[in-house]
């Protein structure tokens, strides 16, 4: 028969991809769900990243400055010094500095989301059965499959049987395989028969 993954589960970018500049397993690991496989390059993206921060900084302060100004007004305007009109204004240009910051925290927010996405990280626990990505690779989500793995380390040998052999198995069997040339056995359980 031929020996496979019970659920194979092929592994590959999911964001934008770029240069791989760290593989941290190989075939034969095993990974949890989460764990960091691979990684791309994202100089550019922290960068990104820097600028944005510093575009929060300002906002906040054009927020802070805002709203002082709002606060001066709505004292000045009982005693006459300042129209209604211009405490309006000054409203608008609190709340418009207000939903900056929020831009500018949400453009930030999306910014470390799509770095994260550098990270290529097991979808499932699983057993490494393939590696097709090395350091220095330029992969995309057009790169295909950079990693196999077997879902749970779950393996199936698919065995052909004779119609004699097949009557007398059935599901939820325990089994015991030997490949041909060695003395090592494994264990498992006959999960189903497809005559």
């Amino acid at each position: 028969g031929t020996l496979a993954a019970r659920r194979d589960v092929p592994v590959g970018v999911v964001g934008e991809g770029g240069q791989v500049v760290q593989v941290y397993v190989d075939a034969g690991s095993w990974v949890r769900q989460g764990q960091v496989m691979a990684s791309v390059d994202r100089s550019v993206q922290t960068q990104q990243a820097a600028a944005l921060q510093a575009q929060i900084s300002v906002a906040r302060a054009d927020l802070q400055l805002a709203q002082n100004e709002l606060d001066r007004a709505l004292k000045l305007v009982d005693r006459g010094f300042i129209s209604k009109a211009d405490v309006d204004r000054k409203t608008a240009a609190r709340d418009a500095a207000s939903a900056r910051v929020n831009v500018a925290n949400a453009q930030l927010g999306e910014t470390r989301a799509r770095n994260a996405r550098l990270d290529i990280r097991a979808p499932v626990s699983g057993y490494v059965l393939e590696r097709n990505v090395q350091v220095g690779q330029t992969v995309s989500a057009g790169s295909g499959t950079l990693f196999r793995l077997a879902k749970d380390g779950e393996m199936e040998l698919q065995a052909q049987l004779s119609e004699a052999d097949l009557a007398q198995v059935s599901e939820g069997v325990p089994a015991t395989v030997t490949p041909v040339g060695t003395e090592q056995q494994f264990v498992g359980r006959i999960w189903q028969i497809s005559p």
